[in-house]
């Protein structure tokens, strides 16, 4: 009985070792500069991928309305610059905006974009396509702060079409380029107290934090 014993242990072990999320990434402190304002932005390798690693922040106006800083009422940059949210948590950006803005050789992730990153952290693929909270094994937790992927989430809020600030430090909102219809486009919602992943459709007019993509080509 003991060889028996020995195989079923065996076997146990490499089914186990088979749902542990194992990075295909350089989570090192790549970079990546914005030769606009000169930014530095921390980024990532996820599979065959590039991310950032940081919310964006390039700030070329403040209107409150394509683009935003948490409760900062005023059009100063300056002044924008210089609140802890901005500092925390970047900006947030319509979704024309989110698409408008990115810098050269990025692009605003699709929504296979972010399939393709969640299939990489292991979400179950019976409910990777559906639409709503999504995740059976707290695969999330690999995108937060000290997180395996080295994505770190940052829950920089949201702000709604009619100008309302909502959840920072709570919640994180990140734009898709694929439009849904004439009002609403894709995006991915992740809470702090929350082990799932949320795909969503947000009015275009809202403010969401925004993550960059490309692939890698080396």
């Amino acid at each position: 009985m003991k060889p028996i014993l020995l195989i079923l242990i065996c076997v146990f072990n490499i089914s186990i070792e088979s749902c542990i999320y194992k990075p295909s990434t350089d989570i090192s402190n790549n970079t990546f500069i914005d030769e606009r304002d000169g930014k530095l932005y921390k980024t990532v390798k996820i599979g065959d991928q590039i991310w950032f690693a940081e919310n964006f922040a390039y700030l070329p106006k403040i209107d409150t309305i394509n683009i935003s800083v948490y409760e900062y009422k005023g059009n100063s940059i300056e002044e924008a610059k210089l609140t802890m949210a901005y500092k925390t948590y970047g900006a947030l950006y319509s979704w024309s905006y989110a698409k408008k803005l990115a810098p050269k050789g990025w692009r605003l992730p699709t929504d296979s974009d972010w399939l393709k990153l969640e299939k990489e952290i292991g979400l179950d693929k019976e409910t990777i396509n559906t639409i709503g909270w999504r995740g059976t094994n707290n695969e999330v937790n690999h995108l937060k702060k000290d997180g395996k992927s080295g994505f770190n989430i940052s829950y920089g809020g949201w702000k709604t079409d009619y100008g309302k600030f909502n959840f920072q430090g709570e919640h994180a909102n990140y734009w898709c380029a694929d439009s849904f219809d004439d009002i609403r486009a894709y995006e991915r919602l992740i809470g702090i107290k929350n082990n799932k992943i949320g795909r969503e459709y947000g009015n275009k007019g809202c403010g969401f934090s925004v993550r960059y993509v490309k692939d890698d080509t080396k």
